[in-house]
């Protein structure tokens, strides 16, 4: 906090007979709510909201109206609301013997079997710390902690000794991360590259297409394989530092890249799968969310697995949303609901899984179910892949670290407002 000195200034003014006078200008500030702001102005009955504010040459304010009490001169804090009426909050504040005011209205009204019935710009389940086992990180400073996130590199992996390129999907992306030229701007202060960094309270991953300045592979500056990159992403993983069992429920709010061509995913992996200690697909994965990017009303969820011949099997299910709310356009989240034995996706605050699969279920008559052991998570975005027939459009990506082409930078990135997971009591 900066702290600007006044200085008071007498000037002495000789009059006639020797008589004098002093006059004295002093600057007051006065204090100001610089903002004062609510989550949504409209909601359903027995739904929270989240009250934000800032303010500025106060010492001091208080809540009045539909809530009450001292308040901190900047902060935040979320209220449920149960009664179906107008509501409003007053937030009042006190500096240099002055007052100044500010007051929200927000309509609680009946709810609706239709969650996309009003129109608001995150449809994400509220954040609850309601465990005895609880984590969240809501990117709320530029460091990307990496304590519990690392990244990983390039265009595909070594199996059994075979370089599979594309990452066995026919990817066209490099993923940059830390070492010397694994970016073209890796800050070891943030833990962010070009491709993946924290704004605005958002982790966001940027896939950028530059074919006029390509991104050179180190690995293969001096070998047979692709020297140079037009596409580049981020993979960011919690692999051992963040390790996740069943019992356990994940909640992932974002919202997803605009334009044919990007395919941004939540997943899950096996603990040990980088070591080499489990394989895929016995070992499993499973997908939370994945999206084309030339479909924005859409997402799926998957299980991945083996059958007793060790042949790759998969069961996905798609869940789909009205077009004005679209993932696009619209923050959303994905729960995972993770306990022995069972699989459930939940989207939004809906009540009902858009996705179930256990393990007394038919396609596990004959495969392994791999799923009762400790996974680790993924967020990445790939450019192009079999998951969306190979299609690239350039025109929706970045073509670099500031987004310049976009009129709306963040329309071509993966924003990821918050991960929770907690336990299942």
């Amino acid at each position: 906090m900066k702290f600007l000195r006044y200085f008071s200034i007498f000037v002495i003014i000789s009059c006639g007979g020797g008589s004098g006078g002093s006059s004295m200008n002093e600057v007051q500030l006065f204090p100001s709510i610089t903002s004062f702001n609510s989550s949504s102005t409209s909601i359903y009955v027995n739904e929270s909201i989240s009250l934000s504010w800032q303010s500025t040459n106060t010492s001091s304010c208080t809540a009045s109206g539909d809530w009450s009490g001292n308040k901190n001169i900047n902060g935040s804090e979320t209220l449920t609301l149960t009664e179906i009426r107008n509501h409003t909050f007053t937030l009042s504040c006190n500096g240099n013997n002055n007052n100044v005011n500010s007051t929200i209205s927000v309509d609680v009204i009946e709810s609706s079997d239709d969650i996309y019935e009003i129109d608001k710009e995150s449809y994400c389940r509220i954040p609850n710390n309601n465990s005895s086992n609880y984590w969240i990180d809501q990117f709320d400073n530029n460091t990307l902690d990496p304590s519990i996130y690392s990244y990983q590199l390039g265009n595909g992996f070594f199996a059994n000794g075979t370089w599979v390129a594309g990452w066995g999907n026919n990817e066209q992306q490099y993923y940059t991360g830390p070492g010397t030229g694994y970016a073209k701007n890796y800050s070891s202060i943030t833990n962010t590259t070009e491709n993946a960094f924290i704004e605005d309270g958002y982790l966001k991953i940027q896939p950028i297409y530059d074919n006029n300045d390509p991104f050179p592979d180190p690995y293969c500056s001096d070998k047979d394989c692709q020297t140079t990159w037009d596409y580049t992403s981020a993979r960011i993983i919690t692999s051992t530092n963040k390790v996740i069992s069943p019992g356990n429920e994940i909640t992932v709010c974002f919202r997803v890249p605009d334009g044919t061509g990007h395919w941004p995913a939540v997943w899950m992996l096996p603990q040990g799968f980088i070591e080499g200690t489990k394989t895929w697909p016995q070992d499993g994965e499973i997908d939370l969310m994945e999206a084309r990017g030339r479909i924005p009303q859409a997402i799926g969820s998957a299980i991945h697995f083996a059958n007793s011949n060790n042949s790759h099997q998969y069961i996905s299910h798609e869940v789909s949303v009205p077009m004005n709310v679209n993932f696009q356009d619209k923050f959303h989240s994905v729960t995972f609901k993770w306990t022995e034995n069972s699989i459930e996706m939940y989207l939004d605050t809906n009540n009902e899984p858009f996705y179930s699969e256990g393990k007394n279920s038919a396609p596990f008559n004959n495969a392994n179910y791999p799923f009762n052991n400790q996974f680790y998570l993924l967020l990445n975005v790939a450019s192009g892949g079999n998951f969306d027939s190979n299609q690239l459009d350039p025109t929706k990506f970045c073509n670099n670290e500031q987004c310049t082409n976009l009129s709306e930078p963040d329309k071509g990135r993966f924003l990821i407002d918050y991960i929770e997971i907690k336990s299942i009591d």
